[in-house]
């Protein structure tokens, strides 16, 4: 089955704003500016039947990572108890990783609804959109991280898409920090280094299993010179009969400013398939283009270094196991080399640099 982009119509825009106005209007949003309690548990009186998780990745100055996921339930089980773990992935310059995602007791978990403030056991993560500070102690390995936002707050209108045609089954998330600078002192085999650099935190929720409206998507972010991008492609398995459907997101920002948040002009085209992990593939060369009226951002990514594969097969019975023999649900997470051409108006330029990206498929 081909997949096919949202055509870019002032029909089709009516439509999408539309249904923005009337998400927002559900999710008690006022505007496009991001207020502090979006970064809240958003699945607080829905909980039996919501994941959520807040996302975390710092890149620092000595070529070394840290990834730390705070979530009260797998995503693979929205309607099972919260079972609340803490995903560490911590990798250094020369390779060595570690990861780990112990679970914790259900009673383990909390969290506020005004704003960030979540507790997993001995974890914490607390934040106000300007500022996040992170206390991660998992087996053998400790952090204390602050992060300070350097490009606005984001979400794509009211952050979240529906798959059905009731308007049940959805998929959010808001951007708290697109983009900004970090500080962090980590302890692991009794070593202790304090690290600087960048960092990224975004936060998602939903109520349905991902994997049954969703074939694969594309999802990344990038800061090259004064500029922060995140972009994303996501590929539905059908949608409301229409057969599969790229829905596209993106966002430009230089600095404190917001070039561009219009999702419709997006397109994506890949190239250059090799085989990976877990029955798997992946493309070696991403072109990312966006066009509107005269302007043009086109975003290249190529040499992607390939930093994890995860199984995200979840737990079968044996029944269940052999009816789902041939699917190979796979997560690919990325570093590559990227190439930003903009021309926006007056504003023309050219900067290269790394982008991370990740390649998630449910199939």
């Amino acid at each position: 089955m081909s997949a096919h982009a949202i055509p870019d119509t002032p029909e089709i825009r009516a439509r999408m704003d539309a249904a923005q106005a009337e998400g927002m209007a559900a999710l008690g949003l006022h505007g496009s500016e991001v207020q502090a309690w979006e970064d809240g548990y958003r699945a607080a009186e829905a909980a039996d039947s919501t994941f959520e998780w807040w996302y975390f990745d710092c890149q620092f100055d000595d070529g070394s990572t840290l990834v730390v996921t705070f979530s009260n339930k797998p995503h693979t089980d929205p309607g099972g108890p919260i079972t609340p773990t803490v995903l560490v992935i911590r990798q250094l310059a020369d390779g060595t990783r570690t990861h780990v995602e112990p679970s914790f007791p259900a009673e383990s978990f909390a969290a506020e609804t005004t704003r960030c403030d979540v507790r997993i056991g001995a974890n914490t993560v607390t934040g106000d959109l300007d500022t996040y500070r992170l206390h991660v102690d998992v087996k053998g390995l400790t952090a204390d991280v602050t992060i300070h936002r350097a490009a606005p707050s984001w979400r794509p209108g009211a952050g979240i898409t529906f798959f059905d045609a009731a308007k049940t089954h959805y998929l959010a998330w808001v951007v708290p920090v697109p983009y900004g600078t970090v500080e962090a002192t980590i302890t692991q085999s009794g070593k202790t280094v304090t690290l600087t650099g960048t960092a990224y935190h975004d936060h998602n929720w939903g109520n349905h299993l991902m994997g049954s409206f969703l074939d694969h998507w594309f999802w990344g972010r990038a800061h090259l010179g004064e500029y922060t991008l995140v972009y994303v492609q996501m590929t539905t398995k059908g949608l409301f009969g229409l057969g599969q459907i790229q829905i596209p997101t993106f966002y430009l920002a230089r600095g404190n400013e917001v070039l561009t948040d219009d999702l419709l002009p997006l397109r994506l085209t890949t190239s250059g398939e090799v085989p990976g992990p877990g029955h798997q593939t992946y493309p070696t060369r991403l072109e990312w283009t966006w066009e509107r009226e005269g302007d043009r951002i086109a975003f290249t990514v190529t040499q992607p270094r390939l930093i994890e594969a995860l199984d995200m097969r979840p737990r079968r019975s044996p029944l269940s196991a052999v009816l789902h023999a041939g699917e190979h649900p796979e997560y690919y997470d990325f570093t590559a080399d990227a190439e930003l051409d903009i021309r926006l108006g007056e504003l023309v330029d050219r900067v290269t640099g790394r982008t991370l990206y990740e390649k998630m498929m449910f199939r």
